[in-house]
């Protein structure tokens, strides 16, 4: 996670010299959210736990609202706090009926009261669905995500590209540090519901046509074929959840610096950031190699053959033919395919499109010796190396999947 955020301020530095934000007040609450993260991880307790969960939100509500150039910001930023409250009203309530039921709130001991059956009563059982309920808001799992498109559209490109990496790490950790040891009660829920985001997410991005909300919605399948491979309960799968969200974080990098690259100014020199899916294609129709990075771009996260997005769910598919669900196997990839649609939409517009139609706009904003531009022709190198190093990369992550929780 810091090398992600060491990734992000990158971002930071190079947005603050596109645009005008608060600078100072920007940085400060960052570093609060990342400490609320970091605490996250390393707690034990559930009432600590969403504490800094909370810390986070308030964090999160004040990045948002920072988008004074249009009114769109604050009404996210309301319509985030209204929905954010009554998740947090779920959960510390799902912590009082554990609490009343089994007498604590430490991990390690609610999971050993009911690994060994010693706490297993209705009262419990709902108080721990509630709990997971309230994370599966945090990670906009259906019917929990009705925040995702707008905030991903009315924040600033740089909180959305927060909101869309770091906290999500978090959140999958302390999702599966909690799956761990409550798999029994709440295994077949998160299949359900991991499942049905995942076909919700795929149908729902049909539809869109400005790329943050196509982003947003694109997360909801990527988060559920995370949660759905940590629902599994095996080494395999959880180690295949972690690569799938570890090189989706990359992939969403990639996509939002294609994107801080695109921005125009009107007369009063305020900056707009293209994010019309029709818009961008014929902006790069004349810029080639910034058509062929996104092109690369939209085929990972379509999953195509060869590509890192289709690396990702490989060994998620792996996971579930060693489980024997053949039905489920069919059944996503079937998704699958129909999720790549809405990503391979867009590269119509980069190259299959009628001249006589639509004007074609020339595009001098990019400077080819920028940072920016330099960073992502990194990000694009280490994909391609992660192509042909990547069942090292997963043999490692499987190693420190072993040792932090298995062997605990």
């Amino acid at each position: 996670m810091n090398f992600i955020f060491i990734l992000y301020l990158i971002f930071l530095y190079t947005y603050k010299n596109i645009g005008t934000y608060p600078f100072f007040e920007f940085i400060l609450l960052i570093l609060i959210a990342l400490l609320g993260l970091h605490f996250i991880i390393i707690s034990n307790n559930l009432f600590v736990i969403f504490l800094f969960l909370e810390l986070v939100n308030l964090s999160i509500y004040c990045l948002i609202g920072l988008n004074k150039n249009s009114n769109i910001g604050i009404e996210t930023s309301y319509k985030y706090f209204i929905q954010s409250a009554y998740a947090t009203i779920m959960g510390f309530f799902a912590l009082s009926l554990i609490y009343m039921s089994s007498g604590t709130l430490f991990i390690n001991e609610l999971n050993f009261l009911i690994s060994y059956n010693l706490d297993i009563n209705l009262l419990n059982t709902i108080g721990i669905i509630l709990l997971f309920f309230s994370i599966f808001f945090k990670l906009g799992i259906f019917p929990f995500h009705s925040w995702i498109a707008d905030v991903y559209q009315g924040s600033l490109i740089i909180v959305a590209l927060f909101i869309a990496t770091i906290p999500k790490i978090a959140y999958v950790f302390l999702f599966l540090k909690l799956f761990l040891g409550l798999h029994d009660i709440v295994n077949s829920i998160c299949l359900l519901f991991s499942f049905i985001t995942i076909v919700y997410g795929s149908f729902i991005s049909l539809y869109q046509s400005n790329l943050k909300r196509l982003v947003g919605y694109g997360s909801m399948v990527h988060i559920g074929f995370i949660i759905y491979a940590i629902s599994l309960n095996s080494t395999d799968s959880i180690t295949s959840s972690f690569f799938y969200l570890i090189f989706y974080i990359f992939l969403i990098f990639f996509l939002f610096t294609f994107m801080m690259l695109l921005y125009e100014k009107d007369y009063k020199g305020t900056i707009f950031f293209i994010e019309d899916i029709s818009q961008i294609g014929i902006i790069l129709h004349r810029n080639k190699l910034l058509a062929f990075l996104l092109s690369f771009i939209l085929f990972s996260f379509a999953g195509l053959p060869f590509f890192i997005g289709f690396l990702s769910k490989w060994y998620i598919f792996l996971s579930l033919i060693s489980k024997h669900k053949f039905i489920e196997l069919f059944l996503l990839l079937g998704i699958s395919v129909i999720s790549s649609v809405y990503y391979i939409r867009i590269i119509r517009f980069l190259f299959f499109f009628d001249k006589k139609i639509y004007k074609v706009k020339s595009f001098s904003n990019i400077n080819y010796s920028d940072l920016l531009f330099i960073l992502l022709i990194f990000l694009f190198i280490i994909n391609i190396i992660i192509i042909f190093f990547h069942s090292s990369i997963y043999l490692y992550i499987f190693k420190c999947i072993v040792k932090l929780f298995i062997i605990k």
